[in-house]
């Protein structure tokens, strides 16, 4: 009988300290996960107001690239290996760099 309440404890505990910590990194702003399911090749630059770039982390090994409309602000992730989304890229970085 105490073998079984402990096993059942021990699951409960595991499965407290999981849901923390999923709670956690949402609250910290971090998805554990990609944000970007499916990218866009198509050359939509006219119609992009923003762009983000995330490097690589933890949760996701991809480089993600989400770009803002301006006429819906609906977010757009962008294919990192389209030739137009790379200029992009470059003209990011080259205007962030003092």
């Amino acid at each position: 009988m105490n073998s079984k309440i402990l096993s059942v404890s021990v699951i409960v505990f595991l499965a407290f300290l999981t849901i923390i910590e999923g709670m956690s990194l949402r609250g910290l702003a971090v998805d554990p996960r990609c944000r970007c399911i499916e990218t866009e090749s198509r050359r939509i630059g006219k119609h992009i107001e923003s762009v983000e770039l995330f490097p690589p982390s933890p949760h996701c090994k991809d480089t993600e690239i989400i770009a803002t409309l301006k006429s819906t602000g609906q977010e757009v992730c962008l294919d990192p290996s389209a030739p137009w989304v790379k200029k992009v890229i470059e003209k990011i970085i080259a205007n962030k760099k003092p």
